[in-house]
């Protein structure tokens, strides 16, 4: 890449900025390789940014504006980890090194050293690619990072992470607006590991979300579409938990084991609550085995009281209890129009007659919904 050295300035003013330049690399190497030992330490971030722009002034000061872009760009990322959009590590902070270097080759070129590697089209690219790095979504940052480290510097050997497919449920998810969403994927393998623990459970977890969501839908989607999954996900993670003489039970359960099964929305509430992002369905899960009558548990809410998505799900629920096999309470499943009558009949008392009529135009509408 051909840059015009800067020929109307004196050579002590050059002189200055080489020397100033060849500091400013070394402490900016520096902080980067203290970052990576100490990623949330602001004072070091602060004065990173601080030396990378000094150095923009400074090309800016001596006529080399081609240039300005490329620190332009690390600055960028720079300030995603100041805003904490971003955070900082060993792939980041290579890929700031790497970019850095080229900086430092294409000064010494303008000064009237060797050719730098990057053409004026490349070193577009580079601080394209740079600013899309800044603005990229949290999860999408690590392939962005290791794909531009390893276009950077060719020789760089990334030990990838084996392939995944997209997981089944992600699929559904994509179908109702739910974008690639970490937490979510987290909670549908625990809720895919509890499945495991019975076989009455198997395959339980798709079609809840299945109902669920499509139900919400159908009524203008009051509720979240994440965070109504969410709590499908975990509203019976405190049953996998119980002891599975408990769970297969058929007969009776005893007032004491009763108490065990009912305490099962609070633990989920318990866990998911620690999570802020989550509190919606975190109270979803609280309160989907509460009765529109006031008749369920565990505080006795009626239907005024109940958040949409838990009434929801306790059909839903309910439902999926009616036409699969279950240990306790059903002991076989049902006729599938046995199963809908039994949640219509009990429209207004077990369940909102709101959402009953919802459940019933999403099974007219989709009944492929209803199939095992």
């Amino acid at each position: 890449m051909t840059i015009p050295c800067p020929t109307d300035l004196s050579n002590d003013l050059l002189e200055d900025f080489r020397l100033d330049a060849a500091e400013q690399f070394p402490r900016c190497e520096q902080l980067l390789i203290e970052l990576e030992h100490f990623p949330t330490d602001e004072q070091r971030l602060h004065e990173l940014f601080r030396v990378i722009h000094t150095l923009k002034g400074n090309l800016t000061f001596v006529g080399l504006n081609a240039l300005m872009p490329l620190p332009q760009a690390i600055e960028d990322l720079l300030e995603g980890l100041r805003e904490q959009r971003l955070s900082f590590d060993s792939l980041l902070g290579d890929v700031l090194l790497v970019a850095l270097d080229h900086l430092r080759e294409l000064i010494r070129e303008a000064l009237g050293g060797a050719h730098a590697q990057l053409n004026a089209s490349q070193l577009d690219g580079l601080c394209q690619a740079l600013h899309n790095l800044a603005q990229s979504p949290s999860s999408k940052q690590t392939e962005q990072r290791r794909s531009l480290l390893q276009q950077l510097d060719p020789s760089t050997q990334l030990q990838l992470p084996p392939a995944r497919e997209q997981p089944q449920v992600q699929h559904l998810f994509n179908q109702y607006g739910i974008g690639d969403d970490a937490d979510l994927l987290f909670f549908a393998e625990l809720m895919q590991a509890g499945e495991y623990r019975s076989h009455f459970w198997a395959g339980r977890g798709q079609r809840l979300l299945s109902l669920s969501l499509m139900i919400n839908r159908q009524a203008g989607s009051p509720v979240a579409p994440e965070q109504l999954a969410a709590a499908v996900c975990l509203h019976d993670l405190g049953m996998a938990f119980l002891p599975l003489e408990l769970l297969h039970k058929e007969q009776s359960l005893s007032r004491e084991e009763r108490r065990h099964m009912q305490a099962h929305p609070r633990m989920g509430f318990d866990l998911l609550r620690k999570m802020p992002r989550w509190a919606d369905a975190s109270e979803i899960i609280l309160q989907h085995q509460e009765h529109a009558d006031g008749s369920g548990y565990p505080k006795a809410l009626s239907e005024a009281e109940i958040c949409p998505g838990a009434l929801i799900l306790n059909i839903v629920d309910t439902f999926d209890a009616r036409t699969h096999e279950r240990a306790h309470q059903t002991l076989s499943k049902r006729p599938l129009i046995r199963a809908i009558l039994e949640i219509n009949a009990l429209a207004g008392s077990q369940f909102s007659s709101k959402w009953v009529e919802q459940f019933n135009h999403a099974l007219q509408t989709s009944p492929t919904l209803a199939q095992p």
